[in-house]
């Protein structure tokens, strides 16, 4: 009889742990640190509901551009639209129309800083592929291959100088991490315009070119004129390399049609990874002079 008592007891514990297990008793906790959670989630840890996901417009074509960051993001995306630039891409995220929009980190920071009413989604929350310490690549000067080497190589030399005797941490501190302050109401007086790309020496004109993309990296104003960070180090690669710099401005998504037709000599900002190959290149690049760490998703605040 104890012994009949003894196995139904066992038998009934057994019950209790697979009725405990089956509703997710003796499941492991998330350790703290491995997903952050912050306003942008609720605090939950959870990634906020988004289908539509909006960008500029850039080299990659929508399709593509909605499978890549839906990876990127660990979305099931519904739609994807790119935008001209960013005033837009940001409209379409108070009308409704995308449910946020992705911005590289350093133009993310940016239009926080000079938008109200937005927020950043945690990268902690969104797939695997974001959570690195290595940076995924560096913004650097695009050139024309074959043709834009001696270009390239002069540029690479002044980039070593300015970046050994600290001027590029300057530039990158005033320019890009304190953007903001240009944003001010008291307008273009607070703004980098040409100051050596005035430089006669005669020994020619690189063409930059523009797309206003990347901000803080290239900002541009009413007049389409460049202003900011783009002029700060272009300025001091003219007094290094003894060249004059013209601006030209240029559509994003159509930057390397104007780069192989030899409308510009270079454009300013091009992510370059040593992970990503084309399988018929039509550029070079220079060295880097900032790296992205991570994309985020921008999405209208609470």
């Amino acid at each position: 009889m104890e012994t009949k008592n003894k196995l139904l007891t066992v038998l009934v514990c057994f019950l209790i742990l697979v009725l405990l297990a089956g509703v997710g008793a003796f499941k492991p906790k998330q350790a703290s640190g491995n997903i952050s959670t912050s306003a942008d989630d609720g605090g939950n840890g959870q990634m906020p509901k988004i289908k539509k996901l909006g960008g500029v417009e850039c080299r990659m074509p929508e399709n593509s551009a909605f499978v890549f960051f839906g990876s990127t993001f660990g979305l099931k995306l519904s739609s994807y639209k790119a935008y001209k630039n960013f005033d837009e891409a940001l409209c379409s995220l108070k009308s409704k129309e995308t449910d946020a929009v992705w911005a590289c980190d350093v133009s993310a920071d940016y239009l926080l800083k000079v938008n109200e009413g937005l927020k950043k989604v945690d990268a902690e929350l969104t797939s695997d592929i974001q959570r690195t310490d290595a940076p995924r690549f560096s913004f650097g000067m695009a050139l024309k291959k074959d043709s834009g080497e001696k270009l390239r190589d002069e540029i690479n030399e002044a980039l070593s100088s300015i970046k050994t005797d600290g001027t590029l941490d300057d530039i990158i501190s005033k320019y890009v991490d304190n953007a903001e302050y240009f944003e001010t109401e008291t307008g273009k007086k607070d703004r980098f315009y040409p100051k050596n790309m005035k430089n006669k020496s005669g020994n020619g004109t690189i063409k930059v070119g523009i797309t206003g993309a990347v901000p803080p990296l290239e900002l541009l104003d009413e007049d389409m004129d460049p202003y900011g960070f783009c002029v700060a180090l272009m300025d001091e690669i003219a007094g290094r390399t003894g060249k004059k710099v013209k601006f030209v401005y240029i559509d994003n998504e159509t930057a390397f049609t104007s780069l192989v037709s030899g409308r510009v000599d270079l454009i300013f900002a091009y992510g370059n990874s040593p992970t990503t190959t084309e399988s018929k290149p039509v550029h070079i690049m220079t060295d880097g002079y900032l790296d992205m760490q991570r994309y985020y998703m921008i999405q209208v605040g609470e």
